[in-house]
């Protein structure tokens, strides 16, 4: 019978053994990891693990290493499999590359609106996809990282983002006028993109920008094709102009949020077709031909001094009035859809069970990650 005493004791023996090999290899780092991905404090683990917090905190710093029984209990209370814990080929599990990469930090748009445990549940999160993108690699050639870099200081002007778009879409050969797809533009130039909801509303797109290859997270699948579009461009004005030791600050989300106007519609492009004046009819029909929302339109009307800011100021309070700036009209479908990571896994012939086998992370996230990443419109069988 499959639940004797006999086989169960079996199976805890083995269980011990797993832990007692994962505790000979352990990860301070990944310990960390897992319990930022679960949102949950040092004090709140302890609690479920009957550990005082101090034994947490001396696991995470790497100046003790927790007992098989112990592991046990962690790994059951976090929801992780034990072999998560030992450090192995995933990057994330790897104690010596502490320091040399970028991510314990990552660019969030107002440090002050997210909770702490929040973005460090982001940035936990951030390194299952980074861990993914770093096995597929291993069996699939994926793109190269080659966007450019042009460091930008947070107290530089505004036309310095708008020259460092223009650098990107040169670099990047793109022609001129509209980008087609934002998020495919991205991933073809080796930044990771995945879709997944964190767990909170507070958490919108962020990036992360390991040096390996940089990954950035967009929105829950609820996201506006044009919103969801800048906001890819937003992140990518970031990895290309700035240092993560300034995230969160007006002046680089400002740079940041003129990158974007500009990656998308660049000034000798859309200036003939910007109205002085908001032409709706007008507004929604450019809205469809460049991707981008009205707001943003009307934004970089004023910017190029199309519009006077008394007219554009106007016709924010109109769209306020109407509710537009939510919910606008001219709606433009399903949001872009991140295909790397789907398509490695595709050709590498790799599922999430052996994916977690393979990097320690939960099937079950793998799976979520993988499902979100793609397109989720139905596809007609003709």
């Amino acid at each position: 019978m499959s639940d004797s005493p006999s086989l169960r004791n079996a199976a805890a023996a083995v269980q011990q053994q797993d832990a007692a090999a994962v505790s000979a290899l352990f990860s301070a780092r990944r310990l960390r990891l897992a319990r930022e991905s679960a949102g949950l404090t040092q004090t709140a683990l302890a609690g479920q693990v009957e550990l005082t917090s101090a034994a947490i905190s001396q696991f995470e710093k790497g100046e003790a290493r927790p007992a098989a029984q112990t592991l046990l209990r962690l790994a059951d209370a976090l929801g992780f499999p034990v072999q998560f814990f030992a450090t192995g080929t995933a990057a994330s599990s790897m104690e010596f590359l502490r320091g040399q990469d970028e991510g314990e930090r990552g660019f969030f748009r107002s440090l002050r609106s997210i909770s702490v445990t929040d973005r460090r549940r982001a940035l936990a999160l951030s390194h299952l996809v980074h861990d993914l993108a770093d096995r597929l690699a291993r069996t699939v050639r994926l793109p190269a990282t080659d966007f450019p870099r042009h460091p930008v200081p947070p107290d530089a002007a505004l036309a310095a983002a708008e020259d460092c778009a223009a650098r990107v879409r040169a670099a990047w050969n793109l022609p001129p006028g509209p980008v087609p797809d934002v998020v495919a533009a991205l991933e073809r130039h080796g930044i990771v993109c995945a879709r997944y909801h964190v767990g909170t509303h507070t958490v919108d797109a962020f990036s992360v920008p390991f040096p390996d290859r940089p990954v950035v997270i967009l929105g829950d699948d609820k996201a506006k094709r044009d919103r969801e579009r800048f906001s890819a461009a937003h992140e990518l004005g970031h990895l290309v102009m700035h240092d993560p030791e300034h995230a969160g600050t007006k002046m680089i989300e400002a740079q940041a949020h003129r990158f974007a106007a500009a990656f998308l519609m660049p000034s000798g492009d859309i200036h003939a077709e910007l109205p002085s004046a908001p032409a709706w009819n007008q507004l929604v029909a450019l809205k469809h031909r460049w991707g981008v929302s009205m707001g943003a339109l009307l934004m970089r009307a004023r910017t190029l001094d199309i519009m006077q800011e008394s007219t554009y100021q106007q016709a924010v309070r109109y769209m306020s009035m109407r509710g537009w700036r939510v919910n606008e009209p001219g709606d433009l479908g399903a949001a872009e859809a991140p295909r790397l990571l789907c398509l490695a896994a595709e050709h590498a012939g790799i599922t999430a069970t052996a994916l977690s086998y393979e990097t320690g992370w939960p099937a079950r996230w793998i799976d979520d990650i993988l499902d979100a990443s793609s397109d989720q419109r139905p596809q007609l069988q003709l």
